[in-house]
């Protein structure tokens, strides 16, 4: 079998005229390269070689290997180079996805930052909600996943997956700006009780779920008039005097003019969101520096 170090003392061999000279070039001995030569012979079939004076000079069969030898050992450097230039993140695609929140919120810096230290990396942006992305995840559609899970930081199950805790996204109230209660800075559950609640549905039910365990904690059940599919729907609601509401910090990067955003006392959990990747690709450059991009961009957000 014609190996890559077979073709590269061919090389050697007819481009330096002599064994000595291949040998040192290669940084082999005289013997080895001799060794090397009568194995190539074996596997070409041919007599690749002939005495010319002090040194060799090659046959028919040993020119045509010699210009073959040329494109194959071109076309391995290339492939290594470019291999090499993948696993460094120089090149390639990095697949991400997010939930819709984390996405407008956290990703577009995240990934700034990747393409100014990795130029030649493509990052891919998908949104879809936890279910959906660990499918992917695990199915190898995708690299990374940014998820809202239901366990706190230190709890993350031992799975097939490696999990790192980005950041606990917490609740906010937001009112109506006139109502009476947006003066204060921190907000008391209990006393919106007789209020009308405007609820977010979205994709996944847990942000209605929390505001309404929330609100039975506080003693009431929450009396819902208006449902928003996303965020800044919910927003509008509020903004129109519809009714008051519970959204994650994440939901609010643009607040609108006739809302006021405030603190409760007695906040709920608030969403626990974390990064997976499978265990083959937690080291490899695009992953940890992405992993280590979200993490700056959820800084910021705290």
């Amino acid at each position: 079998m014609l190996t890559t170090r077979l073709l590269q003392v061919h090389r050697a061999v007819v481009t330096e005229g002599t064994l000595t000279a291949a040998a040192a070039s290669l940084g082999y001995s005289v013997s080895a390269v001799s060794q090397q030569l009568s194995q190539l012979e074996i596997e070409a079939g041919s007599s690749l070689y002939e005495k010319a004076g002090r040194g060799v000079r090659p046959t028919a069969a040993g020119l045509l290997l010699a210009q073959h030898a040329e494109r194959v050992l071109a076309a391995v450097d290339e492939a290594e180079t470019a291999l090499a230039d993948l696993r460094a993140g120089r090149v390639g695609r990095l697949r991400v996805v997010s939930f819709f929140s984390a996405g407008e919120s956290l990703l577009p810096a995240a990934i700034a930052t990747l393409r100014r230290a990795m130029p030649g990396l493509h990052v891919m942006p998908v949104v879809d909600e936890a279910e959906g992305a660990l499918r992917r995840l695990r199915a190898g559609d995708v690299d990374l996943v940014v998820v809202v899970e239901p366990f706190a930081r230190g709890a993350a199950p031992v799975d097939d997956l490696v999990r790192i805790h980005l950041l606990d996204d917490e609740y906010r109230l937001l009112l109506p700006r006139e109502h009476p209660l947006s003066r204060r800075r921190l907000v008391d559950l209990p006393d919106l009780a007789d209020d009308d609640w405007v609820v977010t549905t979205g994709p996944a039910d847990y942000i209605r779920n929390d505001m309404v365990d929330a609100c039975r904690r506080a003693g009431f059940s929450p009396r819902v008039v208006a449902e928003g599919y996303e965020f800044a729907v919910t927003q509008g609601y509020v903004a129109a005097g519809l009714g008051v509401a519970l959204i994650p910090l994440l939901g609010l990067s643009a607040v609108q003019e006739h809302v006021a955003v405030r603190k409760l006392r007695q906040p709920p959990e608030p969403r626990h969101i974390w990064l997976a990747t499978r265990p083959t690709l937690v080291d490899q450059p695009p992953v940890r520096r992405m992993i280590a991009a979200l993490r700056a961009a959820a800084g910021d957000k705290r």
